[in-house]
């Protein structure tokens, strides 16, 4: 354990950043996080895992940013939340070693993980920790690395967690906390400036986004020259997604060859992302339908889109989008062709505004949604969306640790009140996988959402002659 450093470098976290400290209750913890599973390599040792913890917990090696930074006292004091460097960083409080009961699967993994994401990190220390979890059926352990919403958003997230990984087996890795950024090229203006608002810029940033929620409103001549009404946030109807929850959380996953939905989106002329949609709204009807609760009017997901800048690291860059998942078209190919409009509608529309304004214009969708949420009273108004669906691109080829590859790369994110499911999927070595986080008091049968999931994509096939 190293002695602290007598230099401590304080931060002021951006408005967006920030609020994802004053959402965060007991109910709605505020963390983002990764599970991956390895396979071990044909030269393993029984100590292979222990090895693993044991370079995971190097203390040798200097903890990097934004692993080393927790949040000041001045936090107590304030609104305005301070993040400062930390140098007594003890790794093996953030590292644990468990083991899942003998031959665990699948099952016993998802319940080990949806107990760990319940729980809420610790504000007295850097907001992460890293579980290794060994004894998982036919020769596999998993990580699960999870970090606060305030330190980074998920593309950034799944980065970190991956980059320090090797292409090769036989290649070198390192724990993602103690990888060193290359400093050329880096973009020293961060962030601020953009989406992640500092508090002292609040009020321009209502004032310009009321302007931007006006002019969402209106119809929107695409390029094709129709007429699309693009969807904004409290135009979704209510359902049992949209109800109070609790710290308890469900975790499922799915996962696809991306050559199956490559075909669609090649047939269809749309983009992997809209058919991802599709497979999701597919789902949801499916499950909704199962319960009595598919409402008339089509289901609202919140899409996050990157704002990130080349070289900058650290906080969130990210916008919203919002779109209509079409639940209410009978087939599935008719919902991927409204799903089509909207998204495009929304991204065409966001395209076209200058550069400097594409940040403001999102908050326009962001801010009423988060001040609601910091608020508590989410859950007495219209919902502002149904859910929340994400798509982050991942590495493209295999990755090892110590020669372990990474089988799958499964991203778990977080339920809100009045917002019950989070549906967040990776793309990773010709796969995508798909983290369904749920609030485990609104859906007890989270799993069945990835089953339809895979029923749905099977469904699109078979409607576009695949």
């Amino acid at each position: 354990m190293k002695m602290e450093s007598q230099k401590i470098k304080r931060k002021t976290l951006g408005v967006i950043d920030a609020s994802f400290l004053h959402m965060e209750k007991r109910s709605t913890p505020m963390h983002v996080a990764v599970l991956m599973t390895f396979r071990l390599p044909n030269s393993a040792s029984k100590e292979f895992v222990h090895d693993v913890v044991a370079s995971l917990r190097d203390d040798a090696k200097e903890v990097q940013a934004p692993w080393n930074q927790r949040l000041s006292e001045k936090m107590y004091s304030n609104l305005i939340p301070i993040t400062e460097t930390y140098s007594n960083i003890d790794l093996t409080y953030h590292v644990r070693h468990s083991c899942l009961p003998s031959s665990g699967g699948e099952r016993e993994l998802g319940e080990l993980v949806s107990h760990l994401h319940s729980q809420l990190l610790d504000r007295s220390v850097p907001l992460w920790t890293c579980h290794v979890i060994e004894g998982l059926s036919e020769d596999r352990f998993a990580i699960y690395l999870k970090m606060h919403h305030a330190l980074t958003d998920g593309v950034n997230g799944i980065r970190m967690a991956t980059r320090c990984l090797s292409s090769v087996p036989s290649g070198d890795w390192c724990a993602p906390w103690h990888y060193m950024r290359p400093v050329k090229n880096r973009n020293k203006r961060g962030i601020s400036g953009k989406l992640n608002v500092k508090f002292g810029g609040l009020a321009s940033t209502f004032k310009s986004g009321g302007k931007a929620l006006v002019e969402m409103s209106r119809p929107y001549t695409n390029v094709r020259g129709t007429t699309d009404h693009i969807s904004i946030p409290f135009q979704a109807p209510h359902c049992s997604l949209n109800g109070t929850i609790t710290a308890a959380r469900r975790v499922a996953t799915q996962q696809f060859d991306m050559e199956r939905i490559r075909l669609i989106s090649n047939k269809t002329n749309t983009s992997v992302n809209d058919i991802f949609l599709t497979v999701c709204s597919t789902a949801l009807k499916r499950h909704l339908e199962s319960i009595n609760d598919l409402p008339v009017n089509p289901l609202i997901a919140g899409v996050p889109v990157s704002l990130r800048e080349e070289g900058v690291e650290g906080g969130n860059a990210i916008g919203f989008v919002w779109a209509s998942l079409a639940t209410d078209e009978s087939s599935s190919i008719s919902r991927l062709e409204s799903i089509n409009a909207s998204m495009t509608a929304a991204k065409e529309h966001l395209g076209r505004l200058p550069k400097k304004i594409r940040p403001i214009y999102t908050a326009a969708y962001m801010v009423p949604t988060i001040a609601l949420l910091v608020s508590g009273l989410i859950t007495r108004t219209k919902p502002p969306m149904n859910l929340t669906i994400s798509n982050v691109p991942g590495p493209e080829g295999s990755l090892f640790m110590e020669g372990a590859e990474l089988c799958n790369l499964y991203p778990i994110s977080i339920p809100l009140q009045g917002l019950a499911l989070n549906i967040t999927a990776i793309s990773y070595a010709g796969k995508l996988n798909v983290g369904f986080t749920g609030s485990r008091d609104n859906l007890p049968h989270l799993q069945r959402l990835a089953v339809y999931a895979e029923e749905a994509l099977s469904e699109l096939e078979l409607e576009t002659g695949q």
